[in-house]
């Protein structure tokens, strides 16, 4: 049996009370990264122990796999069911199933026999809209669920959690998490919130639509501001960088390796797209040529990617430098020596923005903290990364459409007049999209073009206080000293910083001015 932290026991023993008082479905809320998978692995056992048996549904075969080797870790063995899968051996007490193949097979007798037998199940990511069959099912409805998740909390016109589960059992904070050194602090750059007011709504996900997001996100300042600030603030670093949609992670990762910066991208499958059978339907026909064109880019920046798997397992081995995605390396991966996280996006959905960020605030020897590089305004919209949050089974739902973004012809946003070669705009409402009037004529002039720069943030979650600072480079021995107090670091991270901005000089010369012993400034420079 693996030996469990003290708040993952109080986490079992909060489940074992919420069902001896007899409830049925609960939800444990737990951080990315205080060990969930032990927790339910040990559940398990305990099921198993009891003559019991037990159910893990997951939607990735990332997460089947690391499930199922958590189990193995306390001595119980269990079987896999993924696609496939015709038949089940009763001799086990402990199954792992992909959730999209149970959800083909749920009304078929044998497998209706198969779900009877099972006591216990457990979701894992229960927040995850792939899960509702379960439920909708009727199956479980008088067996004991636990649903594990970071963030139990869905938007738009996704099923309500109510529906499903009963109680939502909150686990150990992040704060507390980093003070015991289970997970690693972070380093928050920002900017100022970009303008958002014309990228589109979608209703059903309660997040910004992909593709007006992707326009929003599309510019040279942003794929230029993004090397730069990597190369300004942590040049060097093991990154996982986020994007909008499979073209975006493509011209990221071009700009990134024509200035001699690795990196690589993952995406789903794209197959070649088939020219409309139909050639005058105009709309079908725009598809055609937009598919067409990410198709042919996608083809032309091949060497930039490869088969998913095997690039996990190089960027496991650190032969390029950063990883970029959009949105397949969020929830069950794990590379802990991760250290910098860049989201070149913005989102409505908290559950996303602390995925993104859990995948670097993993703890890894030698590894002080990890950096975030945020461009879409995300922390000042969902709350920083070791924020207390109130979580809820209820939401609330939206419903229509909605009004499209719009804009008076000729006026800025903020309502002040706009005039190109001396002529005013028609004053007509338009759409916030259009550059020119339809009605009369009216051109919005080009905006120009500026440099995208970070700053470094220090954020005080328990006071909801922020402080813009210098980046570190530009700071003075003082300042940084100052800065390290601030931001509640252990000691490590001060020696790192002392050793990017000028190596063993700059640790003797920080350690003389701020009187170390010559054993303390020997042991910063024996431990970078």
């Amino acid at each position: 049996m693996v030996k469990l932290r003290p708040y993952q026991n109080e986490s079992i023993t909060d489940i074992k009370t919420f069902f001896k008082s007899g409830g049925l479905h609960c939800i444990i809320q737990a951080p990315t990264g205080s060990g969930k998978t032990v927790i339910f692995s040990n559940l398990s056992m305990l099921v198993a122990e009891n003559s019991k048996k037990t159910l893990i549904l997951t939607d990735r075969s990332e997460l089947l796999y690391q499930a199922g080797g958590s189990i193995k870790k306390t001595g119980l063995q269990s079987m896999y069911i993924q696609a496939g899968a015709k038949f089940i051996s009763n001799a086990f007490n402990c199954y792992v199933g992909m959730s999209q193949t149970l959800r083909k097979r749920y009304k078929l007798p044998y497998w209706i026999e198969f779900f009877n037998s099972i006591d216990l199940l457990i979701i894992d990511e229960c927040h995850d809209q792939q899960f509702n069959w379960v439920f909708e099912s009727g199956l479980f409805d008088n067996k004991h669920v636990i649903g594990f998740t970071a963030t139990p909390r869905h938007s738009g016109k996704m099923r309500q959690l109510a529906l499903d589960y009963t109680k939502i059992i909150e686990g150990v904070e992040v704060t507390e998490l980093i003070k015991e050194g289970y997970l690693v602090g972070d380093d928050y750059y920002g900017i100022e919130p970009p303008d958002l007011s014309n990228v589109e709504f979608d209703h059903k996900t309660g997040d910004y639509k992909t593709g007006s997001l992707f326009q929003k996100f599309n510019s040279p300042t942003t794929y230029t501001g993004a090397v730069k600030n990597y190369k300004d603030i942590c040049p060097d670093t093991k990154t996982i960088c986020f994007c909008v949609n499979i073209e975006h992670c493509v011209k990221t990762a071009i700009a990134f390796n024509k200035e001699g910066i690795t990196a690589r991208f993952i995406v789903s499958n794209l197959s070649r797209p088939k020219i409309p059978e139909n050639k005058e339907n105009a709309g079908k026909m725009a598809k055609y040529v937009e598919r067409k064109r990410v198709y042919d880019l996608l083809q032309e920046n091949k060497h930039l990617t490869g088969e998913r798997k095997q690039i996990f397992k190089d960027f496991h081995e650190n032969k390029f430098k950063i990883l970029i995605n959009a949105g397949i390396a969020t929830k069950g991966y794990d590379q802990p020596d991760i250290e910098t996280v860049i989201v070149l996006r913005a989102t409505l959905s908290t559950t996303l923005w602390l995925q993104m960020l859990g995948r670097g605030s993993r703890i890894y020897p030698g590894k002080t903290h990890f950096n975030i590089l945020d461009f879409g305004g995300n922390a000042e919209r969902l709350g920083h990364y070791t924020e207390k949050r109130l979580w809820s089974l209820w939401h609330e739902k939206f419903e229509g459409e909605g009004l499209p973004p719009i804009k008076t012809c000729g006026f800025h946003s903020d309502g002040r007049p706009i005039q190109v070669n001396g002529k005013p705009g028609c004053t007509r409402p338009i759409l916030a999209s259009y550059k020119i009037c339809p009605f009369c004529g009216f051109t919005y002039p080009k905006k120009e073009l500026k440099e995208i720069d970070l700053s470094m943030i220090i954020i005080d979650s328990q006071n909801h206080t922020a402080k813009k600072t210098k980046l570190i480079k530009e700071m003075s021995n003082s300042e940084l000293h100052e800065c390290w107090k601030d931001k509640g670091h252990k000691t490590p991270w001060l020696w790192k910083q002392l050793w990017y901005k000028g190596g063993t000089e700059k640790i003797k010369e920080f350690g003389k001015e701020f009187g170390w012993t010559q054993s303390n400034i020997e042991r910063a420079i024996k431990f970078v």
